[in-house]
């Protein structure tokens, strides 16, 4: 898309656009929002896109998306989309930093602030460089992408059309990485996310007297320890996978058993075989344990959000600038 003579000027300046990045950062991180509520995020990413001249649209996705657009000065061509996400998560920060959260109980705890400011830096550095490229760049902010299907949102609002998207890119910070390495890799990059939600039902009694009782929270427990055989006895080595359950939730007294726990949970894989085979496995095991254990259980899934696969060709095509 770059006129070649345009390349030995495309960082030029920028420290400055660096500096620029790292205040809106800290901007952003002192005032998090969750998702599809990220009023005061889209409001300081389309004060700085006007500021940069850039035309762009906002009330996406339920209004808090915005999308911006750089026309290259050479003429029609390919559209490429850079993508960043906008919304917190519902976590207290303990952090201590100058920029802390402002907003009780929430937090910029991804690093979805990082994310924005790398690409309205990205933006500011395209926009001076705009006369000597060809083709479209497409600049997407998207909310709730902490399991609010944002990005489902925007694409069915048209994000990818009108010019439509020929390639896009997007990345995360990744805290276990050097400083300045960039990582990808062709085809599953990141997992699948899918949440689950498991209720045992038993027969609520004194605790004192557990045998007139059916207990569902021995039965839980039961379940949440044979649940980690599935990942060890039934998922490749050679393959990935995640099964965690991280809420349980039942009783309301210390000698009282109660007639129902809920449990709450997440599975990762990297292929839609694999998601199918851990929903399969988890009721299974959930079931045959219940069973045993005189119990009922019911099973609710949310998702999924489908594996990140990357083009072989793009990821390829990343590794040489890289």
């Amino acid at each position: 898309m770059a006129d070649m003579g345009a390349e030995k000027h495309i960082f030029a300046g920028l420290e400055g656009v660096a500096e620029r990045a790292v205040e809106l950062r800290h901007e952003l991180h002192r005032h998090p929002e969750l998702g599809y509520q990220e009023v005061f995020t889209s409001g300081v990413v389309c004060r700085e896109l006007e500021r940069m001249g850039i035309e762009h649209t906002r009330g996406w996705a339920g209004g808090t998306g915005v999308v911006g657009l750089i026309r290259g000065g050479l003429g029609e061509g390919k559209c490429v989309a850079l993508r960043a996400d906008m919304d917190a998560l519902p976590i207290v920060e303990e952090t201590g930093a100058g920029y802390a959260s402002t907003i009780p109980g929430v937090m910029h705890a991804c690093g979805h602030d990082g994310h924005m400011a790398v690409l309205l830096g990205a933006a500011a550095i395209l926009k001076e460089q705009a006369r000597g490229l060809r083709g479209t760049i497409k600049l997407i902010f998207q909310p709730a992408e902490e399991g609010g299907c944002g990005a489902e949102k925007l694409c069915a609002e048209g994000v990818l059309e009108k010019p439509r998207v020929d390639a896009i890119f997007g990345l995360h910070g990744w805290p276990g990485l050097k400083v300045g390495m960039v990582a990808t890799r062709a085809g599953p990059l990141l997992a699948s996310v899918d949440g689950f939600r498991i209720v045992i039902t038993g027969r609520g009694g004194h605790a004192a007297s557990p045998q007139d009782a059916i207990d569902p929270v021995l039965c839980a427990a039961a379940c949440v320890t044979a649940l980690q055989s599935i990942v060890s006895r039934e998922v490749s080595p050679h393959d990935a996978a995640v099964v965690t359950v991280s809420q349980i939730a039942g009783g309301t007294a210390f000698n009282v058993i109660p007639d129902r726990v809920e449990m709450n949970g997440t599975i990762r894989a990297l292929s839609q075989e694999r998601h199918r085979s851990l929903i399969e496995s988890i009721e299974r095991i959930c079931r045959g344990v219940a069973a045993g254990y005189r119990c009922g259980g019911a099973f609710a899934y949310y998702g999924p959000q489908p594996v990140t696969s990357n083009t072989p060709a793009l990821a390829e095509f990343l590794r040489e600038p890289a």
